[in-house]
C-alpha cells in the first residue's frame, strides 16, 4: 500500500460530485468515435475541444500554520503528513494543503507529501499545480500506484482533454503491475474504473465495457462502477442491457446519471412521456449537470438549418449542394451498428456515402440529428453555433477530411 493510503486517504471513483477520498473528480465527456471508412460522424464535443492549455492558475495565499501548541515550531513531517489526512477527510482543503506544502518544505523527498498536495489541489480546483505536484512526486517514484492513480483521475475528471484521456490510460497501465502483485482488491477497482471512464470518453465502448466489467467484479456494490458499465452498454447500443443495469442502480438509491440515461433509452424506443419523466428527476438530483436545454420544435428546427446553411461560406455551401442534407430526431440503430464499434448514441451529425450499387450520380447524405443538437446546448445561441459546426465537419468529410484534421480545426 503506498504512503497516502496509509494515512487513511484513498482515491476516488465518482464521475459526478466530489467523493469524500482524495480525488479529482470531473463529469463524463461524451466520446470521440473514430470515424469508419463507409461513414463519418460528429459528435458532443467535450473531448475534441478541450485540448487547449489550461490557464495558470493564481497561487493560493498562504495559510495559518498546520500545527498550533507545544512542537508547533519544530513539527515532524509524519506529524505534518497525518494533520493533512485529517484535514482532507474534514474537506478543509486549504489547510491540508498548507500541512502539505509544510511537509514537503522540510523533506522535499517525500513521495506523500506532493502525494496529498496534489489531491487537496485538485479539489481546490488548482489543476496546473496539482498536476506539478504529482510529477513531483512520480519523479521520486514512477511507478507507485497510488500516485499514478490520482494522477489518472486528475486527467480524466478535472481535464478530460483526448491527450490528457490518453495520458490517465497509461498511467492506469503502469500501475496495474505493483496493484496486481499487492493484491490491493480497492486500488485495483480504481484503476479499472477510471480505465473504463477514459476509454468511454475517447469512444471506446467495448474496451470501457470490459474495464468496467472488472471493476465491478473486484466490488460488486461500487455504484460508480456499476453506472460506468451500464454507460459502456449503452455506448454499444445493447440498450435492453444497458436499461437492466441503469434500473437497479436508479431503484436502490436516487441516481441523476442513470436516469439521465433511462431517459436516453426511452426515448429512442418512442416513450415521449416517461424519457421526460427520467430527465426531470435528473435535472432534480443534478441541476448543474443537467440543465435544460434550448427549446427546439421540427419546424423552429428546421427553419434555424435552413438559416445557418445561407450563412455559409461560398465554399461550404457548393459543398454541400452536392449532398442531400435531411433531419432526423435521432440516430438509426442500423447506422450506428454499421461500425465496429458503433457509433456513439449521441453524435450529433453523420455523412452517409452511396450505397454500394448505387447509380454513379446518387448523392452522399448529410443528416443532423434535432435531439441530440438542443441536447448539446445550452441556449438558442450554442444550438445554432452546434447546427453550424456540424455542417461544416460533415461537408468536411465530403471534401475528404478525417476526424484528427478536422478537430484540429476545432471540428
Amino acid at each position: 500500500m503506498g504512503p497516502l493510503c496509509a494515512l487513511g486517504l484513498g482515491a476516488p471513483a465518482c464521475k459526478t460530485s466530489p467523493p469524500a477520498e482524495v480525488s479529482a473528480p470531473a463529469p463524463a465527456a461524451a466520446p470521440a468515435q473514430a470515424t469508419p471508412p463507409a461513414a463519418s460522424v460528429s459528435q458532443l464535443k467535450a473531448v475534441d475541444t478541450s485540448d487547449s492549455v489550461t490557464k495558470r492558475p493564481k497561487q493560493l495565499p498562504p495559510a495559518t500554520p498546520c500545527l498550533d501548541g507545544p512542537g508547533a515550531r519544530d513539527p515532524s513531517v509524519p506529524d505534518l503528513l497525518e494533520k493533512a489526512a485529517q484535514k482532507f477527510e474534514q474537506g478543509r482543503y486549504d489547510e491540508s494543503l498548507e500541512c502539505a506544502r509544510e511537509a514537503s518544505r522540510l523533506d522535499p523527498q517525500s513521495l506523500a507529501a506532493h502525494h496529498v498536495r496534489g489531491a487537496a489541489l485538485s479539489e481546490l480546483g488548482e489543476v496546473d499545480e496539482a498536476r506539478t505536484a504529482y510529477a513531483r512526486a512520480l519523479a521520486l517514484d514512477p511507478d507507485d500506484p497510488e500516485v499514478l492513480r490520482s494522477a489518472a483521475d486528475l486527467y480524466v475528471r478535472r481535464m478530460g482533454g483526448r491527450d490528457d484521456l490518453e495520458l490517465a490510460l497509461a498511467y492506469v497501465q503502469r500501475a496495474f503491475p505493483r496493484a496486481t502483485k499487492s493484491k490491493d482488491k480497492q486500488l485495483l477497482k480504481e484503476l479499472y474504473l477510471l480505465q473504463a471512464m477514459a476509454l468511454d470518453d475517447l469512444g471506446r465502448p467495448g474496451e470501457a465495457l470490459i474495464a468496467g466489467t472488472k471493476a465491478v467484479d473486484y466490488d460488486p456494490k461500487d455504484r460508480e462502477a456499476r453506472r460506468e458499465k451500464g454507460v459502456a452498454l449503452f455506448e454499444l447500443c445493447r440498450f435492453e442491457q444497458s436499461k437492466a443495469e441503469l434500473e437497479k442502480l436508479s431503484a436502490e438509491e436516487p441516481d441523476a446519471w442513470a436516469e439521465h440515461y433511462l431517459g436516453l433509452i426511452a426515448e429512442r424506443v418512442g416513450d415521449e412521456g416517461l424519457a421526460q419523466k427520467h430527465f426531470k428527476r435528473a435535472q432534480e438530483l443534478d441541476a448543474d449537470a443537467f440543465k435544460p436545454g434550448p427549446p427546439a420544435p421540427a419546424p423552429v428546427f428546421a427553419q434555424m438549418v435552413k438559416e445557418e446553411v445561407e450563412h455559409l461560406p461560398p465554399d461550404i455551401k457548393a459543398g454541400l449542394s452536392k449532398s442531400q442534407l435531411t433531419i432526423e430526431d435521432l440516430p438509426e440503430v442500423a447506422d450506428l451498428v454499421a461500425t465496429d464499434p458503433p457509433l456513439s448514441p449521441g453524435i450529433l451529425g453523420l455523412f452517409r456515402p452511396p450505397p454500394d450499387g448505387a447509380p454513379v450520380d446518387s448523392k452522399p447524405t448529410i443528416i443532423l440529428y434535432r435531439k441530440n443538437l438542443a441536447r448539446a446546448s445550452r441556449n438558442p445561441d450554442e444550438l445554432r453555433r452546434e447546427v453550424r459546426d456540424t455542417l461544416l465537419h460533415e461537408v468536411g468529410h465530403l471534401n475528404g477530411e478525417d476526424d484528427d484534421q478536422l478537430r484540429d480545426r476545432g471540428l
